[in-house]
C-alpha cells in the first residue's frame, strides 16, 4: 500500500451523504448551507452529528441562538440548488430556487424538495482545541420520508465537485 500524506487522510472517508442544513435566527431569517460531514450517534434518543467549519457561520450562529435546525437529505433532482447555497451571497436561498416549507416540530423551515427531512433540537456544539470543525450534536424530534424515494436518488459527496449515488446493494452475513 502507498503512504498517504496526513492532510489527505480524512478525504479517504468517502462517499459522504450530502445534506442541506436549514436554520432560522430569532428574527425569522432563514439560512441554508450544504454539508457532508454527518452521521448517526444514537438510536435512543435518535441523534446525529454534523461537522461544521470552526468559525461563526450563520448556521452555527442560528443554532446557538434558536437551538434548532433541519437536516434535508439531498437528492439528484435538486442537488445543484442545494450546493448553490454554499455561496456567501444575499438571498442565496431564493436565488438557488429552493422552496422553503414550514416544519412540523421546529421553527426552522424545511426544503420542500427534500424527500427525507430530519428536524432537530440542538443538543450540544463541541469545540476541541485542535480540530478545525465544530461537532454539532442534534436530537431528531421529527422525521419524514417520501416512500417513493429510491436509494439511487440520494447524493453523496466524493471529492471537490464530484458526487455519486448509491449503486446496487448487496448483503454481508452478520453474526449476532
Amino acid at each position: 500500500m502507498d503512504e498517504i500524506p496526513l492532510e489527505k487522510a480524512i478525504g479517504l472517508i468517502y462517499p459522504r451523504i450530502t445534506v442541506l442544513v436549514t436554520t432560522q435566527n430569532a428574527k425569522g431569517k432563514t439560512n441554508a448551507a450544504p454539508y457532508s460531514w454527518i452521521a448517526p450517534v444514537s438510536f435512543k434518543p435518535p441523534m446525529l452529528y454534523l461537522g461544521i467549519q470552526r468559525r461563526e457561520t450563520l448556521t452555527i450562529k442560528n443554532m446557538r441562538e434558536t437551538k434548532e435546525f433541519v437536516v434535508n437529505i439531498v437528492t439528484k433532482e435538486w442537488a445543484s440548488k442545494a450546493i448553490a447555497c454554499e455561496a456567501k451571497i444575499p438571498d442565496k436561498i431564493e436565488k438557488s430556487g429552493i422552496t422553503m416549507k414550514e416544519s412540523k416540530k421546529v421553527k426552522a423551515p424545511s426544503a420542500a424538495e427534500a424527500k427525507i427531512v430530519l428536524e432537530c433540537k440542538l443538543h450540544k456544539i463541541i469545540e476541541t482545541d485542535k480540530a478545525d470543525h465544530f461537532l454539532v450534536i442534534g436530537e431528531i424530534v421529527h422525521a419524514e420520508k417520501d416512500e417513493g424515494l429510491k436509494d439511487k436518488e440520494i447524493v453523496m459527496h466524493y471529492t471537490g465537485a464530484n458526487f455519486v449515488s448509491p449503486g446496487p446493494g448487496y448483503k454481508v452475513e452478520r453474526k449476532k
